[in-house]
């Protein structure tokens, strides 16, 4: 959801005009500075016990509500804050049956399998497990276990988002300020959910993802393209912000109480804010900065490895979604994302300083229905990576987004990020040439699974045509 910051640059001044910037925060919230560059941590890298110098993860990712369909019987019987808010007519696009990854597990699989990923990140349905308060779905989270059990027998490791932007209706309120984690509610059946939900799912999962994007979600809600919608508010964006912070170390300590080997990593979106001479006092940087780094500070501390989204690079200015919205070409995305491989490596940098923890890109990825960026957005970013261990930084992982087109949020089924394309008529996934130069990736890694070379652009292009001549051949056949 990073285009949500680009909407919220042109009003976010007048928002924070609300409660003077400031409100009585939670005093078991650590207020520390979104512009201090220390670590967070004073615990040295694999104090924990975790296997640290695991062979580099290549995956891939989606959410629940994004690829899932509804399921049958009662296992199908729940509905999320989305399915009531598009119910209320606020919501363009419909999610409906979304790929049909709930009843076609092992077409996912297989897809997986194809790709020669090590890792898999996906994520739980709260609402699917949880229909109403306090009555659980059993056979909803065995489901989700057996999962687990299934990418493991094919050593695929899961890495598992308990909370991935959607709640249970129950916890859906007209008014902004009791909806979702600020319902009242929210705290305390979230953590029976935790006590429900994690012991059955450790035996199987070592890397849990708390959240999914805590600021994007905070933000969304603050420019109201998230579920209730309602009146901007900088105030409410911080508290929501703040009551993630409790939520995600509420999971952490849960999840370590079932098991002592758990690997916490962060899933936070990271946008590489540039300076411009239209921003005065450095107002807009500072905050971009405060987005990126609000919530990820106060739960680092909680992390063994830090988890990042990216996508873009744009400028910190109140006319970035002017300029967004504008945008063409080979260096734009189908949503207008400006496409920088330096970026990631700018944000590598700045998050291993930061931080001194491992590194994982959990996101990153494009929009592009043609699929005739994606091969060089591919390599192009693989190679930043590389760049930007090779200067130090120590870089663990790297999933794209996503395995398949899903329904990307407003969006509906518009904007195409999948490595598959999903066929609406057999439920078959259809592998894109970009899907093939994915796997051919994996091969340029050194046996201890570390990056080693990166194919050159004429053997890129070479392997993409062949890849094209040989599925249009096959479609016309």
């Amino acid at each position: 959801m990073l285009y949500l910051w680009l909407i919220a640059s042109t009003v976010l001044a007048i928002a924070c005009i609300d409660s003077g910037f400031r409100y009585d925060r939670p005093s078991a919230v650590n207020n520390k500075s979104a512009t201090d560059t220390t670590s967070r941590s004073d615990k040295p890298v694999g104090e924990r016990g975790v296997d640290e110098k695991s062979a580099f993860w290549w995956g891939v990712g989606t959410s629940a509500y994004q690829v899932e369909d509804f399921g049958t019987g009662d296992v199908g019987d729940y509905q999320t804050d989305w399915d009531v808010h598009y119910l209320r007519g606020k919501l363009k696009h419909a999610r409906g049956h979304g790929c049909w990854s709930y009843s076609q597990v092992e077409r996912d699989l297989n897809a997986l399998e194809a790709l020669g990923v090590t890792h898999y990140r996906f994520s739980l349905e709260w609402a699917r497990i949880e229909p109403t308060p306090g009555k659980y779905n059993d056979a909803a989270m065995q489901h989700y276990v057996d999962l687990t059990k299934a990418l493991n027998a094919r050593g695929i490791t899961p890495v598992l988002t308990i909370w991935h932007f959607t709640f249970p209706s129950w916890l859906y309120d007209a008014d902004a300020e009791r909806h979702g984690w600020l319902h009242p509610q929210a705290a305390e059946r979230w953590q029976a959910f935790l006590e429900y939900a994690i012991p059955k799912l450790t035996p199987h999962v070592q890397t849990f993802a708390p959240l999914n994007e805590p600021n994007a979600y905070a933000l969304a809600c603050l420019v109201n393209q998230f579920p209730p919608g309602g009146g901007l508010s900088y105030r409410r964006y911080l508290k929501t912000m703040d009551a993630e912070v409790a939520r995600f170390i509420d999971a952490a300590k849960e999840i370590r109480k079932h098991r002592s080997d758990a690997r916490i990593i962060s899933v936070q979106n990271i946008i590489d804010w540039q300076r411009t001479p239209l921003d005065l006092f450095d107002f807009w940087y500072r905050k971009g900065q405060e987005y990126n780094f609000y919530h990820l500070d106060q739960v680092a501390e909680h992390c063994d490895w830090i988890g990042f989204n990216y996508y873009f690079e744009e400028s910190a200015s109140p006319l970035a979604i002017q300029m967004q919205q504008r945008r063409d070409g080979d260096d734009v995305s189908d949503l207008g994302w400006k496409i920088s491989p330096e970026g990631l490596e700018r944000r590598i940098a700045e998050l291993y300083q930061r931080y001194r923890k491992p590194l994982a890109i959990t996101e990153n990825g494009l929009a592009d229905e043609d699929d005739d960026q994606r091969a060089r957005f591919l390599v192009d970013h693989i190679a930043a990576i590389r760049r930007a261990m090779a200067a130090g930084a120590d870089v663990r992982g790297y999933f794209h987004w996503s395995l398949m087109d899903n329904y990307e949020w407003a969006h509906g089924y518009t904007m195409k990020f999948g490595l598959y394309e999903v066929d609406q008529d057999t439920k078959a996934l259809v592998p894109r040439a970009s899907a093939q130069l994915f796997r051919m990736l994996h091969n340029y890694f050194t046996p201890d699974g570390r990056l080693d070379r990166i194919p050159p652009s004429d053997e890129i292009d070479a392997s993409v045509g062949v890849i094209n001549t040989g599925r249009a051949a096959a479609e016309s056949g």
